[in-house]
């Protein structure tokens, strides 16, 4: 008759053959004849585990260990059965009992590294695969989950040096071949490290066709590379193997939306939002791939989930409340930086509009926007640093403005400029300017390089040379940052004034655009800067925009005087710089006027301010109403002209800015009237309606011309437009 033994042994090896049902009754048996054995109770655990069966599994396996606590293997698989059920702390604790257990066990230090890495516990993971690594040399497992860990802390160099070892160990092993693949690309994601991570991706592929994940790491390398269609074939592939994978569908949505095809990417994205609801990243491109498409109203309220994301900034949880719109009743509140300068720049029109709602307003924002955001209405504080939490009632970070007071389209508080140049600063400016001939433009060809899309943006100072050679152009460099002192010695030795040694902050940059004609600049602070001043602005944008500059437009609903030059393909300028420059040429060659300065703006055919904002009114409507192109370009040309004079004038007064609004609401009343009045002259129906209309026009011009009459009282106009009408 065969032993217990006997009987265990035949089990095991059914067991590791993958016969889980034989052994499973096997095991049975065995508890039959001795309900206390042990490894039969932990085995049985093992195959419940399998088979989905947590409950009895987690029974099973603890009753072992009461029958025989000093059971370390058991142990270690308590603790994986722990880990897997998401009871981290449990996990750890019973990983350490395994290895006070067996001091020598390289399984259990290598668990716990790996659920340490999970945790984020980065040192503690670190130490765990080390000592793995130097009690079992030999095992792949320590040297693949050392080099995660060195992954996750960025150490590149190393994780590659790693899972070198462990390929060396095992040359077939699929994740590792796939995590190798991802450090590299990480290391270097030009095309050189992009290609070497896709062979590695290739390969784990190759090993195993049903690795969804290495279909889509092999996706995202081929993206690097700019081989977007590829790319998305990856991604589908990924997708086509495990349905479930959230992230596949993710990755995919990324592709297509960098290849600008929104809707194709917003399905992805909610395709990955509906298997994992809570995934932040994937809710936040879903969010900026909505925005990016002009569906603002739930791409704001998928946007927050930025907040959440890993990347998010440290004063996204606040201990104060966040504030949801509701009236402020003078209370404190802190609006607060979240990315880079040029959202600060952009978002910082909204806050007149909290202090409408009772808010005083403080702004917390990096010290080089202070002194250009010192006239801005509302502030009633700026903090750089630390600011104590009972310094403020409620907070909300600045990008969240959009949502709070939901914000459409046609709803952008788009009114410009709502910053200004310090009168005295941008008069020491112009002198530096005054000896320049013909129009004076701003260059800006670099962005910040810690920013993520910096290689797509950045171009560089070269490019720029064959804007210099137009004939009645004076290049002026505004470049701060990393890449300023190539202006010192521009490539081939073209013109250019050189004035970024000197600009300390954007109040400095302020100060010069003032006196400039044009800025032109990549995707950077400095374009938000100018667009916010009210001065002319030509943005380079990549062929794959950042969502603020939406698609297939060459104006921004944000920046009414700002003009676009799209990349045509992913990574050539080529064809945005040859538009740019037939612009500009086309632009000096019809310029009758330069500007030296803020004041050197005079309005050469003289007008009252309220008759001026009257027309920039009617040119706002016509802006949007318009599709003709040329007709369009001639519009914002013009519109661009008169805002330009505006800066003369405190537009950003609250009451100013209320008759802005309510003389462009009168302007389009009047549009929409005579557009009714042509209507009934073409159906030849003069009637009661055409009656009623031919009314609504005087009554509604007399509205006007009081709404003019108040702007020029209010910005004091020495002009001043009278009516002389019979009563009635």
């Amino acid at each position: 008759m065969a032993t217990i033994q006997d009987a265990l042994a035949a089990a095991v090896r059914h067991h590791q053959g993958g016969q889980l049902a034989a052994a499973a009754r096997i095991y049975r048996r065995i508890l039959e004849i001795a309900p206390d054995q042990p490894d039969a109770l932990h085995l049985l655990g093992l195959v419940a585990r399998r088979a989905g069966q947590w409950a009895a599994a987690l029974r099973l396996i603890a009753r072992a260990l009461r029958i025989d606590p000093a059971m370390a293997e058991t142990r270690l698989n308590l603790g994986n059965l722990l880990r897997d059920q998401g009871h981290a702390a449990g996990a750890v604790a019973t990983y350490r009992h395994a290895i006070a257990l067996r001091p020598d066990f390289a399984a259990a230090y290598e668990n716990l590294g790996g659920l340490q890495r999970g945790l984020a516990r980065l040192t503690d993971a670190e130490h765990a695969c080390r000592r793995a690594v130097k009690l079992a040399p030999g095992r792949v497992e320590g040297h693949a989950g050392l080099a995660n860990v060195l992954q996750e802390c960025d150490a590149l160099p190393d994780a590659i040096a790693a899972y070198a070892r462990a390929l060396a160990l095992d040359p077939a092993h699929i994740a590792v071949c796939n995590n190798l693949g991802i450090a590299l690309r990480g290391l270097d994601k030009t095309g050189s490290g992009a290609e070497a991570a896709a062979a590695w991706h290739r390969r784990a592929v190759a090993l195993d066709p049903y690795f969804a994940a290495g279909y889509s790491s092999l996706g995202l390398a081929l993206q690097e590379q700019r081989r977007l269609e590829v790319a998305a074939d990856a991604h589908a592939r990924a997708v086509a193997v495990d349905p479930g994978f959230a992230g596949a569908y993710a990755n995919h949505g990324n592709s297509r939306l960098n290849q600008n095809r929104p809707d194709e990417a917003i399905a992805g994205f909610r395709r990955a939002v509906a298997i994992d609801p809570a995934s932040p990243d994937a809710r936040r491109n879903l969010g900026m791939a909505l925005l990016v498409a002009g569906r603002f109203e739930e791409g704001w309220r998928e946007y927050e989930w930025r907040l959440r994301c890993k990347d998010a900034p440290t004063q996204a949880v606040m201990p104060k409340p966040r504030w949801a719109g509701e009236p402020l009743d003078g209370r404190r509140i802190l609006l607060h930086g979240e990315q880079g300068l040029g959202d600060a720049l952009q978002f910082c029109r909204y806050i007149p509009l909290v202090a409408a709602r009772g808010g005083r307003v403080i702004l917390g924002l990096p010290a080089a926007l202070e002194r250009v955001m010192a006239g801005l209405p509302g502030v009633e504080r700026f903090v750089s640093g630390q600011l104590p939490t009972d310094a403020f009632d409620l907070h909300l970070p600045m990008l969240s403005l959009g949502e709070v007071f939901g914000t459409q389209m046609d709803t952008i508080p788009h009114r410009v400029p709502y910053l200004s140049a310090e009168p005295e600063l941008a008069a020491r400016w112009g002198e530096r300017l005054a000896g320049l001939s013909g129009l004076k433009v701003g260059i800006v060809w670099a962005g910040s390089p810690t920013h993520g899309n910096d290689k797509n943006r950045s171009i560089g100072l070269a490019p720029f040379a064959r804007l210099a050679a137009i004939p009645g152009i004076s290049l002026v460099s505004i470049q701060k940052g990393p890449t300023e002192g190539q202006a010192a010695n521009p490539p081939g030795g073209f013109p250019l004034l050189n004035l970024s040694p000197d600009i300390r902050d954007f109040a400095d940059t302020a100060a010069i655009m003032a006196g400039l004609d044009l800025v032109v600049c990549v995707d950077t602070s400095v374009a938000h800067l100018a667009g916010a001043l009210g001065v002319p602005v030509w943005v380079m944008v990549p062929f794959a925009p950042d969502w603020r500059w939406m698609l297939d437009r060459d104006d921004s609903p944000w920046y009414p005087t700002m003009r676009l030059f799209r990349q045509d393909r992913p990574g050539s300028w080529n064809n945005a710089m040859d538009r740019l420059e037939q612009a500009l040429r086309s632009h000096a060659a019809h310029s009758t006027h330069t500007r030296t300065g803020p004041s050197d703006m005079p309005i050469l055919a003289p007008v009252s301010w309220g008759e001026l904002l009257d027309k920039i009114t009617i040119l706002d409507i016509k802006a949007e109403r318009i599709t003709d192109a040329d007709k369009l370009a001639n519009v914002r040309r013009e519109r661009e002209a008169l805002i330009a004079v505006t800066a003369q004038a405190d537009t950003t007064r609250s009451e100013v800015a209320t008759l802005i609004d309510n003389l462009r609401a009168v302007n389009t009343t009047l549009w929409e009237v005579e557009d009714e009045i042509r209507d009934c002259e073409r159906a030849k129906d003069f009637g009661p309606r055409f009656v009623e209309l031919a009314r609504q026009v005087y009554h509604t011009n007399d509205r006007r011309a009081a709404l003019k009459r108040d702007l020029n009282r209010l910005l004091g106009s020495e002009l001043v437009e009278e009516k002389s009408y019979q009563a009635y």
